[in-house]
């Protein structure tokens, strides 16, 4: 095992993978299989890098085209988060657990606010009655979120997230040469534009009842109060921000844009396999940390049947 080293494309020959890259071109060959998890984004990059991949993105990346998968690098999903954030007129947020006091509750005693998971609540609804599951996440959380939790607040307040949970739009990673363009066509389609507009309005709600009455205060800025769905879409359009749950880069499946097979294995390259969120063929209705532990527990039984289907069991 080596720690603090980056692998930096994988080794083919004869439409095998035979080894690994990492630092200063030190490589690593291999006896049996390559499982990359490097996620939603490392893992395409990698192949890409590695020769794998739609001949017209190596080209633009000035790699030579060692087996053609035009489905690498598509298909990327994420969901988008719009947020309503508001000034708490109480000073009970964990903007308080910037402290000295706090830090020293957690180390000692492990309670105080630094315990906290900061999503202090959620909630997934269903915006109407013909959706099959629910379409919407709701997410409370007892401090305000300003530009991606970069930007100190001003004072406390509290954020109420809102998601689509099933966004249409479809973004895709690309290479400019040595670089990585990540482009996720966020409210590319207008139906996620109107569903992200419903969804913030749901938060909205959510603040404006009686039960938050004494914790909400004026808007937060950037966030503001909008008068017309337009307005609101504008706003989504220049403030929303990633939840962090990209999936889709190496989908699984059959058809031409498939990166893996139904045993992870990268088509058409013996001895690789792809083994995290990038295989999800579609974004799930909730957080993507679950289902990618169970992809790797499923890829280590895949990986010790040599990639076999298990028999049923009667």
């Amino acid at each position: 095992m080596l720690t603090n080293v980056s692998v930096t494309r994988v080794l083919v020959e004869g439409g095998r993978a035979v080894g690994v890259e990492y630092g200063d071109a030190h490589r690593v060959a291999v006896r049996k299989e390559i499982i990359l998890c490097a996620g939603a984004i490392g893992s395409p990059q990698l192949l890409m890098f590695s020769g794998i991949g739609d001949p017209e993105d190596l080209n633009a990346g000035g790699i030579e085209v060692l087996h053609r998968l035009p489905g690498v690098g598509k298909n990327l999903q994420d969901h988008l988060a719009s947020c309503v954030v508001v000034h708490c007129p109480l000073p009970v947020t964990l903007v308080a657990a910037r402290s000295i006091h706090q830090l020293a509750r957690f180390f000692l005693t492990r309670t105080g606010m630094l315990t906290s998971n900061l999503g202090e609540a959620m909630a997934f609804v269903r915006t109407g009655p013909d959706e099959p599951a629910p379409d919407v996440e709701l997410l409370f959380a007892p401090a305000p979120f300003i530009d991606d939790g970069q930007t100190p607040p001003p004072g406390h307040g509290l954020t109420i997230g809102a998601t689509v949970l099933r966004p249409e739009s479809r973004g895709r990673i690309m290479l400019n040469g040595p670089e990585l363009i990540i482009d996720p066509c966020y409210l590319s389609t207008e139906t996620d534009v109107w569903r992200q507009v419903g969804a913030l309005r749901l938060a909205m709600r959510v603040a404006a009842t009686d039960a938050l009455k004494s914790y909400v205060g004026k808007p937060m800025e950037p966030y503001r109060v909008a008068d017309t769905d337009e307005e609101l879409a504008e706003w989504i359009r220049e403030h929303s921000q990633s939840a962090y749950h990209p999936v889709g880069t190496c989908k699984m499946g059959q058809e031409d844009y498939a990166v893996v097979d139904s045993s992870l294995r990268v088509r058409g390259v013996q001895g690789l396999r792809v083994a995290d969120a990038s295989v999800m063929p579609n974004i799930i209705r909730g957080h993507t940390h679950a289902p990618t532990v169970m992809i790797a527990e499923k890829a280590a039984d895949l990986i010790k049947m040599g990639g076999r289907p298990r028999r049923p069991q009667c």
